[in-house]
């Protein structure tokens, strides 16, 4: 046998070249996103920032930090699914995005704990005595002696 013919059975082409693409770089495939969908994505990204700041303006009390960090979560998610292109993406790249938006979530969580009981461990500590007079500054004292 030539060495033409061992080759031509494996897949390999006279100038030296695998013909079923072994031993060359596979980045996974590409997806091409049209130019009608950023410009949606866009669109979308820039009323969700005129209702950031929209809520903004208006007091929601305790809901202030929930409402911005949804608003941005959003926001955040259409720019990685989208721009980042991991909506065309492995399984396992889409599992890394939202495992991260889980610990982040629970960093939130027990941080916004810890800070809402903070006030309640001052309020326990503090022990409120009776006080039968009004208090007067030593200093004031030596002068009323005299």
């Amino acid at each position: 046998m030539s060495a033409s013919n061992d080759n031509a059975g494996h897949g390999h082409t006279a100038s030296g070249h695998d013909a079923h693409g072994h031993g060359e770089l596979q980045m996974g495939h590409h997806h091409v996103s049209s130019s009608a969908m950023f410009l949606n994505v866009l669109i979308a990204l820039l009323i969700l920032t005129a209702i950031t700041v929209g809520a903004s303006r208006i007091d929601f009390g305790s809901a202030n930090l929930l409402i911005a960090m949804a608003i941005a979560s959003v926001k955040a998610s259409l720019v990685i699914a989208f721009f980042m292109h991991v909506k065309w993406d492995t399984a396992i790249n889409k599992i890394v995005f939202l495992s991260s938006f889980l610990f982040l979530s629970l960093l939130f969580i027990f941080t916004l704990a810890d800070q809402a009981t903070r006030r309640m461990d001052d309020q326990a500590l503090t022990t409120k005595t009776p006080v039968d007079k009004q208090w007067v500054h030593p200093s004031t004292l030596a002068e009323q002696k005299q």
